[in-house]
């Protein structure tokens, strides 16, 4: 029993700590306006430079999402080998 109550203590403190740093994410990304008009001017200066933008998007302005998305793919790749395992 102590150990479920353990387990359980933990998987809610994560779940919170998680919920928290996708929530001050986002606002801090909604607060900042120069980022849109950064990207708003880069793609209209010219579109021979769209590899880069899309670079700088990902890689510096969105990581915390490009990598919340990466670390959601990984689980679902494992739920889906324990699973095609477990039916085996």
């Amino acid at each position: 029993m102590i150990n479920k109550t353990f387990n359980l203590l933990i998987a809610l403190l994560l779940f919170a700590a998680l919920f928290l740093a996708i929530d001050n994410s986002f606002t801090d990304l909604a607060k900042k306006e120069e980022i849109t008009q950064i990207s708003i001017e880069q793609i209209a200066g010219g579109m021979n430079n769209k590899g880069e933008t899309i670079r700088n998007g990902i890689f510096s302005d969105f990581i915390f999402p490009f990598e919340l998305l990466s670390l959601l793919l990984l689980a679902s790749l494992m739920g889906a080998l324990y699973i095609a395992k477990k039916e085996a």
